[in-house]
């Protein structure tokens, strides 16, 4: 593993055309060989080399689905800061966060806040229950929340 997080972050490795593939991959991860081929003007078993190449070496590192949360009836969209209290055990915090499917991205941040939690609820009710679940956790000394709005780039 450790090898592969070296190569990872060494971008000498890495060429444009590998660069356009991963841009390309970004956007489409489910594209077949034939049309990334023809978008990087290589036959299609060269680019599937170079995939393959780059999810060898840990470049690429995976792919998902991408799911709209209105569609599950989760409406609505917050980010909730969370600080927590001094000494608190954080990672007994993350593994609690990560039980609730409401919480979409979670990320241990620097400035006040100890966590930044984006949550995706259904409705007012679904938010308040996911807050005052985490303001409910022994760990928690403060939440502050805010609603999405609009996503400008995702």
């Amino acid at each position: 593993m450790r090898h592969n997080r070296q190569m990872a972050h060494d971008l000498s490795e890495v060429d444009d055309i590998d660069r356009r593939i991963l841009g390309i991959l970004a956007t489409d991860g489910r594209i077949s060989w034939t049309r990334l081929a023809e978008q990087i003007h290589l036959a299609p078993s060269s680019a599937a080399d170079r995939v393959r190449r780059m999810e060898r070496h840990g470049v690429i590192t995976g792919y998902r689905a991408d799911v709209d949360p209105a569609t599950l009836g989760r409406d609505v969209r917050a980010l909730v800061e969370v600080g927590l209290v001094a000494g608190a055990d954080a990672e007994e915090f993350e593994d609690r966060l990560r039980t609730r499917t409401e919480v979409a991205f979670a990320a241990y941040v620097t400035g006040p806040s100890d966590y930044s939690v984006l949550v995706d609820c259904a409705g007012a009710e679904g938010l308040d229950a996911i807050v005052r679940w985490i303001r409910s956790d022994v760990a928690v000394a403060r939440t502050e929340s805010k609603f999405i709005l609009r996503v400008v780039v995702s």
